[in-house]
């Protein structure tokens, strides 16, 4: 016998303190009453009576006690849900892997999700076998024990329980452990079908219309770098035409909305110019009949561009920034000559030609061969003609910005800043670069960026000094430099599942703003985001977006099942054929019963006065 609701200590430890209380209850007498009569002589011979206990009054206080020690058990064995192997009954050990992947989450014809009904169908499989058999729930996307071994009933249902549809990540079929079992295999055949051919297959599969989204980006123009677009994708993964509704919001009123018809099957991409946009989140929506798959239907990007970002320009004289800056509609330029800086005027970018003001600015620099302040690392010597070793294209100042032909006919060899110290959340401190190199090398940096108190980038030689003003890249690097130092960077792309961020001891949140758990590793931190959304990470005054979106062509091809039809009935026939139930063992109706039934002879006893 097995008990399927608590373990056998639990049970162990309720039968106890079951019949301890029950057998206390009758130890205990209640304390006698005191009653005034006028004479004793009648009650003395009635006494004499009662103290002659006979063997039936004996026998009598037995019964009720072992009545009641029955009932008692009974409701307490029963709560314990016992399970009785009957004898001649072949024992069964089976093994159930439950296909939970992405397209496991699609709606049915009566409204539950294939999920649950191969939920339905795992715990159907798990209560064929014996009480004396092993059992083990295995998944597809990871989510059960690792390196599990089978268990008794109760086990696997409580893995079941826990197991949920998983949007992301590779679903692959699990190792099965060593060890004669019989071995089940429940899905839609959509993503997974690489189960041995010793399984049995049960399918959940079902037709279902969908529509989603199955990319979606935003991006900047690569011959306009300060416009930007969104690319969305959608894909009709219905057997029909389906008549789609996207539509495109920001932070703004308003958005975009468009309808379009798409064939059964059918996949389609639009451009669309994000102009009217202002700064913040991007959502995209389809929209149509029937969609028995919301997940994909969905999409987050972030926009990173200001209506008017105001711009600061300390110069004495540069034609090719002026003439950049000014020829850039979203920025509000503004020129002073550095003998008229005022450090109380406000900005969101400053930019300083061969200028530096004795204090730090109160934001986001640009400073081209700046010359020697307390606030600046110091310039060692002058370098004519340097060669550029190199430079990092990975960085967003440096997106599609090609440097192959740059000259330079003299620079300042500055000296690197030295390691400052980042604090988490937590309170724990750690030492990160105080700058890095993204054109040249340390020992002769042509351009450093910095984070630290304020972003800033610093390039150590005059636009006059170099051909970098008459590259086509130039108008690219101001604009991704002045996005940059805003803090302004597309979203990262990233499935749902589990997260990765290169900013370490970050705090997340989600786009309500609400905090999201993570966990910090050396070099980055790390949380996990179920359903589509656009996060935060940020550290102190860096922010990183995350745009988590389904965004799959296979996870929204909900009808591609390698399951025929004719698979399916044999699959379910199968089941049926070895289920061979026989009588119910899990006993826990009949304890209870049995508790009623003494109940009600325990009362019909007491009032015929045959156990008082």
């Amino acid at each position: 016998m097995i008990f399927l609701g608590m373990s056998p200590g639990m049970i162990g430890v309720l039968l106890g303190a079951t019949v301890a209380t029950v057998v206390f209850l009758y130890w205990l007498k209640p304390p006698p009453q005191r009653v005034v009569v006028p004479s004793t002589m009648l009650w003395d011979r009635l006494l004499k009576e009662k103290k002659r206990n006979t063997l039936l009054d004996r026998l009598r206080w037995w019964i009720s006690l072992m009545i009641a020690l029955t009932i008692g058990l009974s409701v307490a064995a029963g709560i314990g849900r016992p399970e009785l192997s009957f004898l001649g009954r072949d024992v069964r050990n089976i093994t159930v892997v439950i296909d939970n992947s992405a397209t496991m989450a699609t709606r049915t014809a009566d409204g539950f999700t294939r999920w649950q009904h191969a939920v339905a169908h795992a715990g159907q499989v798990l209560r064929q076998g014996s009480a004396s058999g092993r059992f083990l729930i295995l998944d597809t996307s990871g989510q059960a024990p690792p390196g599990g071994e089978p268990g008794d009933r109760r086990s696997a249902l409580e893995v079941l329980a826990r197991l949920t549809v998983s949007l992301g990540g590779e679903p692959e079929f699990p190792d099965l452990p060593e060890g004669e079992s019989e071995v089940f295999f429940i899905s839609d055949g959509v993503q997974v079908d690489d189960a041995p051919p010793e399984a049995t297959l049960i399918s959940v599969f079902e037709p279902a219309h969908n529509v989603g989204i199955t990319a979606f980006q935003v991006e900047a123009l690569p011959s306009e770098p300060t416009r930007y677009q969104a690319f969305v994708q959608v894909k009709n993964a219905s057997s029909v035409a389906k008549q789609i509704t996207l539509r495109l919001s920001g932070s703004n009123e308003g958005g975009i909305r468009d309808t379009l018809t798409l064939q059964a099957g059918e996949t389609r991409g639009r451009s669309i110019d994000l102009g009217s946009f202002e700064r913040g989140p991007v959502r995209a929506v389809v929209t149509a009949d029937s969609d028995a798959f919301p997940a994909d239907d969905y999409a987050y990007g972030f926009l990173p561009i200001r209506t008017q970002t105001r711009v600061l320009l300390l110069t004495r004289g540069n034609v090719y920034l002026e003439n950049v800056l000014a020829g850039e509609p979203r920025l509000s330029l503004d020129v002073v000559h550095p003998d008229q800086y005022d450090p109380q005027t406000s900005a969101d970018v400053y930019i300083f030609d061969r200028f530096a003001p004795p204090e730090p600015p109160d934001g986001p620099a640009l400073l081209f061969l700046p010359p020697d302040v307390e606030w600046l690392s110091r310039t060692l010597a002058v370098v004519e003609a340097p060669e550029v070793s190199g430079w990092n294209p990975a960085h967003p100042v440096l997106r599609f910005v090609a440097l192959e032909d740059l000259r330079i006919d003299r620079a300042a060899r500055i000296a690197m800043p030295a390691q400052g110290e980042s604090t988490s959340s937590d309170g724990e401190v750690g030492k990160e670069p105080a700058a890095e190199v993204v054109v040249g090398n340390r020992s002769l940096p042509l351009v450093l960026v910095s984070e630290q108190p304020e972003r800033m980038v610093r390039v150590s030689f005059a636009l006059e000094d170099s051909n970098f003003p008459l590259h086509p890249g130039f108008p690219i690097f101001l604009s991704n430099t002045l996005g940059w130092l805003m803090d302004e960077q597309v979203a990262l792309a990233r499935a749902p599942g589990r997260i990765e961020v290169p900013l370490a001891m970050a705090t997340v949140t989600d786009l309500e703003g609400s905090d999201v758990a993570a966990w910090q590793l050396s070099d980055r931190t790390v949380f996990t985001a179920d359903q589509p959304g656009l996060y935060t990470v940020t550290r102190g005054d860096r922010r990183l977006r995350v745009a988590v979106n389904l965004a799959s062509v296979a996870r929204t091809s909900v009808n591609d099942s390698r399951l025929a039809s004719d698979e399916i009935a044999a699959a379910a026939s199968t089941v049926l054929v070895n289920a061979e139930p026989g009588p119910r063992e899990e006993l826990w109706i009949f304890l209870l019963l049995l508790a009623l039934l003494l109940v009600i002879a325990e009362w019909v006893t007491y009032h015929r006065r045959l156990t008082v």
